[in-house]
């Protein structure tokens, strides 16, 4: 009964682990604002792959299939990318320094991590994948994928939350007048998420 979960987990971590516009933005967000807006941030996130889970699961990803959707993804992926860049990059080239104690969450957070996730097609066919090579491998039924799948973002969650408490104890040893080049290091990374996105986009308009 656990082993399907157990699997799941540590797909999580696998998938969570690698540096990505999510990682980024959770580090940046953690050292500005602290870990609530963070977690704010991956709650947002959470619903975005939930949402994606559940078209895997009863048989939506055909959607992969329709070249419309699949640009409307990726267009609307560079944009958000873009868009984050800029904030962080504009973070960077504020002359006043960033009051590091600030207290104040934005909801902000919580729809930037749905957007940032949404837009993202790789999700769903990530979903696709696993689920559908576990029901090849093994004759899973709907419940051991759902068993992954909960699994899975379990993993994510246990990673990401533990990189949220290593930012919010790390923000401790950072400086206001420092938080600029935190924010000039995400910047760069998420605009070259953006051009990454923006590149395959090129290809597929082709």
């Amino acid at each position: 009964m656990f082993e399907p979960i157990l699997q799941g987990i540590f797909l999580g971590v696998a998938i969570a682990a690698p540096l990505g516009p999510t990682n980024v933005e959770v580090i940046r967000r953690g050292v500005k604002e602290g870990w609530k807006s963070s977690l704010l941030f991956y709650a947002g996130v959470n619903v975005a792959l939930i949402i994606y889970l559940l078209l895997a699961t009863f048989g939506l990803s055909f959607l992969l299939q329709i070249r419309l959707f699949n640009l409307i993804l990726l267009a609307a992926g560079v944009l958000v990318l873009f868009y984050l860049a800029y904030s962080a990059l504009t973070d960077f080239l504020k002359s006043k320094e960033v009051d590091l104690s600030s207290k104040s969450i934005s909801k902000r957070n919580f729809f930037d991590g749905i957007a940032l996730t949404i837009t993202n097609p790789a999700v769903l066919l990530i979903w696709t994948s696993i689920l559908g090579a576990n029901s090849a491998s093994k004759g899973a039924s709907l419940t051991d994928n759902l068993m992954v799948s909960l699994g899975i973002l379990a993993g994510a969650f246990l990673f990401v939350g533990t990189l949220i408490l290593l930012t919010h104890y790390g923000r401790n040893f950072i400086a206001s007048k420092h938080y600029k080049y935190v924010s000039l290091a995400s910047g760069i990374l998420l605009l070259y998420f953006a051009l990454t996105f923006g590149y395959a986009l090129v290809l597929a308009l082709q």
